[in-house]
C-alpha cells in the first residue's frame, strides 16, 4: 500500500513539474511595433476545421477578432446571429505546451465544428506579437478591421462572462455578449 502511494504521489509530482515546466515564458517582450497592414500579417497558421483558401481569409472590409480563453466558449454561435466577413483567432499561445497538445487543439475543433467562420489557432503567438497584444485576461477580446487601404485598425475591446468555458454560460447571457458585440461592429 505504501508503495502505491509513493507511486502515485511521485506520478503527480512529475505530471505538475511537466506543465510547469512547458509553461511558456512571458512573450510581452517579444512586441514589435509593426505597421498593421494586410502584408505585415503572419505567413504561417493553421485554420481549424475549415477547407478556407488563406488569400481568401482577410479581406478589405472584414473583421479579425483575436479571442482569449473564456471568450472562446461564446463566439461559436456567431456565425448563427451574423453573415459578415469575420476571422476568429484563437489567442492560446501562453497555454503550456502539455495542455496544448493534449486537450485545446481538439477543444477547439470541437467548440467550431458547425461554425462558418474560420477560426485561427495561434498557439506559436505570432498574430498576438502583430496585434501587439500584451493582457491575457481570460475573458477579454479585441475586435479590429481591415480597412479599403488595407491597414488593419482596432475598432473596439470587449470582455464576456469570467469563467464561461469551464463554468458554462447561459444561452441569454450568450446571446446578450454576441449582440454588444455585433452592435459595436462599424
Amino acid at each position: 500500500m505504501k508503495n502505491i502511494l509513493k507511486i502515485v504521489l511521485l506520478g503527480v509530482v512529475g505530471f505538475s513539474l511537466l506543465v510547469y515546466l512547458t509553461v511558456p515564458k512571458e512573450k510581452t517582450q517579444n512586441i514589435q511595433k509593426v505597421d498593421m497592414n494586410l502584408s505585415n500579417l503572419p505567413k504561417f497558421y493553421e485554420i481549424i476545421g475549415k477547407d478556407i483558401k488563406k488569400d481568401e481569409l482577410f479581406e478589405k472590409g472584414s473583421y479579425i477578432v483575436v479571442l482569449n480563453h473564456d471568450t472562446l466558449a461564446v463566439f461559436k454561435e456567431l456565425y448563427k446571429k451574423s453573415d459578415k466577413k469575420i476571422v476568429l483567432i484563437a489567442n492560446i499561445s501562453n497555454t503550456p505546451w502539455l495542455i496544448k497538445n493534449i486537450a485545446v487543439d481538439k477543444e477547439l475543433e470541437n467548440l467550431y465544428s458547425q461554425s462558418t467562420i474560420a477560426l485561427i489557432n495561434d498557439s506559436n503567438g505570432s498574430f498576438r506579437r502583430f496585434f501587439q497584444v500584451s493582457d491575457d485576461a481570460q475573458n477579454k477580446y479585441i475586435v479590429y478591421k481591415v480597412l479599403e487601404n488595407t491597414k488593419i485598425e482596432k475598432i473596439y475591446e470587449g470582455s464576456v462572462k469570467k469563467g464561461a468555458l469551464q463554468d458554462g454560460i447561459s444561452q441569454d447571457e450568450q446571446t446578450k455578449n454576441i449582440e454588444e458585440f455585433l452592435l459595436n461592429l462599424k
